[in-house]
């Protein structure tokens, strides 16, 4: 019986029947659970008479149909081999039903219907039946089963509405992974995922390039991985889907004992085909057991018929990306990559802490090798080079083909004496490693982000100077860059006229980075600077001063851009090694502002603010007025400062009990003249200190007490 929600589709069978003056024709669908055929719209005379079930899921028919892609006609049942084997209820209800053409319907490439013809009212099916019958198959196939599943109850619909937003997530991009969560999450609306993957075929290796995973992953995104033995060479050659329903029962791949470790129960892989060629497989998997049924893997082989194109793009538009980036005789990344990566890794430093090295690299004797032996000769030589640098570098680390006879690695989180291990590493191995075939040795340059350079341009000129000095002191060997003293040359650099607007920036980004990254006291150095200013104006310093002493205190925790949040915030005490990289800190602040020559003025405060009275302190042990007056001052605003604040070691000190400490500091770690001054600029506030508000008022109520006697 037609019901009027799929009338349209009886109208297209009625029509249909009289093009070709068939007696009936029928419309098969799958049933949801079984995936058996059956009749769903006949015409012109109802279901009454007709074949009920046509053929089950597991039919030689139904795979034939599903296979060719053509016409089966009742002649092929009989005299084919691959049909000898259906059951007698098959071939009575063909017989009975008075089956005499079958022609299958594809969407995606898959078989989503079939359309059964009795007999003609007279005559046979002529070669222009099958004409008109195949185009009409062809045409109306997808609109026919859509509309079908339209007008079908809850599940059905559920289903296609997924099936359409995640082809069209996967669509919205050519970079899969950046959406491929989002694209995972709508298939978790009908289909049990823990994880998920996208691998492409690449020779003889599969690539991941998509994965999304709540349960762990035994391969990352990017990891190439032997075909061999894997589900993904199955499906390649056999051009269809496999699922394995307990990977505890049996698995049948080489892959699966690694997805069983992760906790995954069952497994399905779906072909993704473009044209006749499998270019890899849609792999999902569930923790549970027989997760996997025929309704859900239709669901999935609808998706991956769907998603092949994009997928497809995406590894195209990632194939000419990657060569825009890749040195083609060596396979490294190339300059126009390491300008990227470098300010990215720099970027990412500023926020997060830490340094980083770079190692610049020259084959010796490349000019002499080309001049006796050929171009040809020089560039296996680089090839050689190449590959020694990308199996002798650490998983962290990033080659990199510089340009000519040069090469560069990138060393993240990384101090210069650890590269230079690495380099070392680098140098013995091309020494060996090149022996055999064409001799050669390299020199190697080394300087690291913060302390010989700020910006890219400054850390890549700093490596290329030591280069040069390895090479002219005869090659073969490593040279780090050398900075020379910074205070005794600071009023040196003050003359510099160069440009440093963008190593400014630099410094100031990095320090609103340092009070970022404490949690507890974001505004130390807001504070510190309230102080400061306090007392230089409560000195009756120059303003000139005062902006000295101000510019100071901002800056005066800069160093620590280069220490790691899990030392820099660790809540337990610091071990002996800790306190080293802690107190390296001023150290390094002052390098960093002596890459700018606007900043040499507050070197002396940001070098010296940790030096004590009494000679105690660091980084040199200064005592009394050796230590620069700005420092001097630094050291009690600083501590101050953090006594009154709340750390992640201890509770903020109340305010008496801070002023008793900097009291109690006076003449060991403060001088006694400057505590005087500082105590009697606490004593013009109307209230104890009570944090952002008593800072400022310090600026705004401050009264001269001294004279330019202090120095």
């Amino acid at each position: 019986m037609i019901t009027q929600a799929v009338f349209p589709l009886a109208q297209l069978l009625v029509l249909l029947t009289r093009a070709i003056n068939c007696q009936r024709v029928g419309l098969f669908f799958a049933e949801a659970d079984s995936r058996d055929f059956t009749a769903r719209i006949v015409e012109p005379d109802g279901a009454d008479g007709f074949v009920s079930k046509i053929l089950g899921a597991d039919s030689p028919v139904i795979e034939y149909l599903g296979r060719e892609h053509k016409p089966l006609s009742r002649e092929q049942l009989s005299v084919l081999p691959e049909f000898s084997g259906l059951s007698e209820a098959e071939k009575k209800d063909i017989k009975s039903g008075g089956i005499e053409l079958l022609v299958p319907l594809i969407g995606h490439d898959r078989l989503i219907g079939v359309l059964v013809l009795e007999r003609k009212v007279s005559g046979q099916y002529t070669p222009e039946d099958l004409t008109l019958l195949e185009d009409f198959a062809h045409r109306v196939a997808g609109s026919i089963y859509k509309e079908y599943l339209r007008e079908q109850p809850g599940e059905y619909q559920k289903e296609l509405s997924v099936i359409d937003r995640s082809s069209a997530i996967i669509t919205s991009s050519l970079d899969i992974q950046r959406i491929y969560d989002s694209f995972i999450e709508e298939l978790k609306r009908v289909v049990d995922v823990n994880w998920a993957a996208i691998a492409l075929i690449e020779e003889d290796e599969i690539h991941f390039q998509a994965l999304s995973s709540e349960i762990g992953s035994p391969w990352q995104l990017g990891e190439r991985i032997s075909i061999k033995g894997t589900a993904t060479e199955w499906i390649a050659s056999k051009r269809k889907a496999v699922i394995e329903p307990d990977l505890l029962v049996e698995s049948r791949f080489a892959t699966g004992k690694h997805h069983l470790r992760q906790g995954v129960r069952s497994i399905a892989y779906l072909p993704l085909i473009i044209g006749d060629e499998v270019i890899g497989s849609l792999i999902v998997a569930s923790q549970r057991p027989d997760a996997y049924g025929q309704r859900q893997a239709d669901i999935l082989e609808e998706l991956a018929s769907r998603i092949a194109g994009p997928v497809e793009n995406s590894r195209l538009y990632a194939r000419a990306q990657r060569m825009a980036r890749v040195d083609e005789l060596t396979g490294l990344l190339n300059r126009r990559s390491l300008d990227e990566i470098i300010d990215s890794e720099i970027n990412r430093h500023s926020r997060y802490g830490g340094v980083l090295s770079l190692i610049i690299l020259d084959v010796d004797s490349m000019k002499r090798v080309n001049d006796t032996q050929g171009h040809l000769a020089g560039d296996k030589l680089l090839r050689q080079v190449g590959s020694i640098l990308a199996r002798t570098i650490r998983r962290s680390d990033q080659g990199f083909r510089y340009g000519g006879d040069e090469f560069a690695v990138l060393l993240p989180q990384t101090s210069i004496d650890a590269a230079m291990h690495v380099a070392e590493r680098i140098r013995l191995q091309t020494a060996s490693g090149t022996k055999e075939s064409i001799p050669a040795t390299a020199s190697l340059g080394l300087a690291s982000w913060p302390t010989e350079g700020l910006t890219p341009d400054e850390v890549i000129a700093a490596a290329d100077s030591a280069l040069y000095q390895a090479k002219r002191s005869g090659g073969n060997r490593i040279q780090r860059y050398q900075t020379s003293s910074l205070i005794s040359n600071y009023t040196v650099a003050s003359t510099q006229k160069n440009d440093d607007s963008e190593a400014l920036s630099t410094i100031y980004f990095m320090a609103a980075a340092v009070d970022a990254r404490d949690h507890y006291t974001g505004d130390h150095s807001r504070k510190v600077n309230k102080y400061a200013v306090a007392m230089g104006k409560a000195l009756n310093l120059e303003p000139q001063e005062v902006s000295r002493i101000s510019a100071c205190a901002l800056l005066h925790d800069i160093g620590k851009v280069g220490i790691s949040d899990g030392i820099l915030n660790k809540p337990d005490k610091l071990t002996e090694e800790e306190w080293k990289v802690i107190k390296s800190h001023p150290q390094l602040g002052a390098t960093i502002a002596s890459h700018v020559h606007q900043l040499a003025p507050y070197i002396p405060g940001i070098l010296y603010h940790h030096e004590r009275y009494d000679g105690g302190g660091y980084p040199e042990g200064l005592k009394g007025e050796e230590i620069p007056l700005e420092a001097r001052i630094l050291a009690i605003a600083d501590s101050f400062a953090a006594m009154t604040s709340a750390r992640h070691y201890s509770a903020a000190l109340p305010y008496e009990k801070a002023v008793q400490e900097i009291k109690d500091g006076a003449g060991t770690q403060f001088d006694p003249s400057l505590v005087e001054v500082f105590l009697s600029v606490l004593e013009e506030i109307s209230s104890p200190y009570d944090g952002v508000a008593g800072a400022e008022a310090l600026e705004d109520n401050v009264t001269p007490v001294a004279t330019r006697g202090f120095k």
